[in-house]
């Protein structure tokens, strides 16, 4: 292990030095700069530490980031090896025929949105027998992956990761200790995923669905339900004002009536559709992202707060569950419960999703968001007492890490993490089941469902060769998911949908989805379920029939880990559940063949 330092000199130009090691210390004299890393093994591998009090600076120099290199994760072109990079549910990239190049990949704190994300504080290199693993145990809020292909003269490939221990020559260092345990697994991808998925277990002690079904309805009931979320209203889009008022705010657009829910509803249970979780989205003051943290009173154009709490009624007397969408991250000044000192600053206010309904989203602190959450939810219990199923905090468990460094709330990104823990926790204790946007897995232990893990099965990344369900095989039976924003209303019978099913994802429909002109079917956003004619309805709800007797012949595998995936050709796989279920998935247009010799037909899946 060797290390790189970038620093600041005393014009606040940057640099790059190499320290020296003697004993634990590791120092550039000539700079002033110094810290000590200690190696100790324990249980789960060797743990390389840095304690945040021994970074020294004793001249004019200041660190801004600290590179660990380490020779397990170097090697050359057309070795045969691959590089495991943790975005997405995992991307391997192949020792081979990559351009020479130099990227930074973010795992938790994202500056700008580019449509993929670090799900898991992990790296890797598989070579011919064993999968060389690093895990960022600490620090990793703060840390970017730097990946080379192809460097320099040997055409050398690597990956290390970069702590961000200073991002302006003025702030403070970074507070938090750095650790990384390194792990060296007989095999490839799969038995480094099983290696992680029992850490998991052990160290983190997150408990399997298995486990928690028992004494938990609501999670029995999810185990095989389909997510149905519902789009009510929306203003305009793109938002021509940004700071709207009540006189000034443009009126949503509608897309469902709470009694056009209650038509849904109804036409699933006349086609008996099963277990379902109805999810009533923009049915706040404003619509979908027009007024938070405010909520009530309820957008006006989908009914009165009466017929809202007789739909949640209704639909409960119909057996299903049903609940609805909220956000904390965004706030928008039209919301009278706001307070502006409470968001988050960067060097000034910052911004949170965009520009969308409620016009300039700004990003609530989220050592603030807390309060309005609590208020919220006592609110609603009280108003709509029947909710049930899994309760939507938009964005939270998929969205970056920020600092503030607002003078009255700064936090640092690792506090960011806990105060939206907290607040996915206090969704479970309020409504039973927790769901947001992403997977992350700082956010696994406070989520019971997700609604996605990646944006898009394929990408264009050029350090990607492919794309593999290393996240599916550590989490499948620890939470319930959908695998891809591309995956959303993808109709039985068809590529998208068994792609969700090959990587043990459940079917998720949206009607509505698509709403806002930005967001195309290059970045997933391809699918839409349209409310319409009765005819049309029970048409659509017959297929969604199909989706969801799948989901109940697959509920067995939801309670169990997955162990092996396999492609037998660009069409044919086989997913192996820990139950000793297999799952074959045909996502071609000919019969295909089992290892057994039985038969799968086209574009379907065979549970064996």
């Amino acid at each position: 292990m060797n290390f790189e330092i970038v620093y600041y000199d005393a014009a606040q130009k940057i640099h790059t030095a190499i320290p020296v090691q003697q004993g634990n210390e590791w120092s550039c004299p000539e700079l002033g700069l110094s810290f000590s890393c200690s190696l100790d093994k324990n249980e789960f591998g060797m743990k390389a530490q840095i304690s945040s009090n021994s970074f020294r600076e004793e001249k004019e120099y200041r660190f801004k980031e600290l590179v660990v290199n380490c020779s397990q994760f170097e090697t050359e072109e057309n070795s045969k090896h691959s590089l495991f990079i943790p975005w997405d549910s995992g991307f391997l990239c192949h020792a081979a025929k990559h351009d020479s190049n130099e990227y930074w990949l973010p795992i938790f704190n994202e500056r700008q949105y580019i449509g993929v994300w670090g799900n898991m504080p992990l790296f890797g290199l598989s070579d011919e027998t064993t999968f060389h693993l690093g895990l960022i145990e600490s620090g990793q809020f703060d840390c970017d992956l730097r990946l080379r292909t192809a460097w320099g003269e040997k055409r050398q490939y690597s990956i290390s990761p970069v702590f961000l221990l200073r991002e302006k020559a003025g702030e403070k260092l970074l507070p938090d200790d750095l650790s990384i345990l390194f792990i060296d697994v007989e095999g490839n991808w799969k038995q480094a995923a099983h290696w992680y998925r029992n850490y998991n277990l052990q160290k983190r002690k997150l408990r399997t669905l298995a486990e928690r079904v028992s004494h938990d309805p609501a999670l029995d009931y999810s185990l095989s339900a389909l997510t149905v979320r519902c789009r009510m209203s929306v203003k305009p889009l793109p938002a021509k004002i940004l700071e709207q008022t009540p006189e000034t705010a443009p009126k949503p657009n509608l897309f469902l009536k709470f009694d056009d829910v209650r038509t849904i509803a109804e036409e699933f249970k006349r086609q008996q559709v099963g277990p379902s979780e109805f999810c009533l989205v923009g049915w706040n003051y404003g619509g979908h992202d027009g007024a938070f943290p405010q909520l009530f009173p309820v957008s006006s154009i989908c009914g009165s707060e009466e017929s809202m709490a007789k739909l949640i009624s209704d639909v409960a007397a119909l057996g299903y569950h049903i609940s609805l969408h909220d956000n904390y991250m965004d706030g928008y000044r039209l919301a009278e419960n706001l307070n502006m000192d409470d968001i988050c600053f960067n060097g000034g206010p910052q911004l949170g999703g965009g520009r969308l309904g409620g016009g300039q989203a700004y990003q609530i602190c989220p050592s603030k968001a807390e309060k309005y959450a609590k208020a919220n939810f006592a609110e609603i219990k009280k108003r709509l007492p029947q909710l049930s199923g899994p309760y939507f905090v938009d964005v939270m468990s998929i969205i970056a890490m920020r600092k503030c460094d607002h003078p009255s709330h700064p936090i640092t990104r690792r506090e960011n993490c806990q105060y939206y823990r907290s607040i996915l926790h206090l969704t479970q204790k309020n409504f039973g089941l927790s769901m947001s946007e992403g997977s992350r897995d700082w956010a696994i232990d406070r989520l019971d469902r997700a609604f996605l893990i990646f944006g898009k099965t394929k990408n264009t990344l050029a350090f990607c060769d492919e794309h593999i369900p290393f996240f599916q095989m550590v989490y499948h039976g620890i939470i319930l998911y959908n695998n891809g924003r591309c995956h959303v209303n993808a109709m039985a019978g068809s590529v998208g949908y068994l792609e969700n099913i090959r990587w043990g994802g459940l079917p998720l429909v949206y009607f509505h989805h698509l709403f806002n002109p930005e967001w195309v079917g290059a970045a997933g956003w391809a699918n839409d379920l349209r409310f319409d004619s009765p005819e049309k309805l029970a048409k659509d709800v017959a297929v969604i029939k199909q989706m969801s007797n799948d989901a109940q012949a697959l509920r067995s595998t939801q309670q169990a880990f997955l162990d092996d995936y396999i492609d037998y050709n660009e069409n044919l796989s086989e997913t192996v559940y820990s139950n000793g279920v297999h799952v074959w998935v045909n996502r071609g247009g000919k019969a295909e063949k089992t290892s057994d010799g039985r038969s799968v037909a086209p574009y379907s899946f065979l549970i064996q």
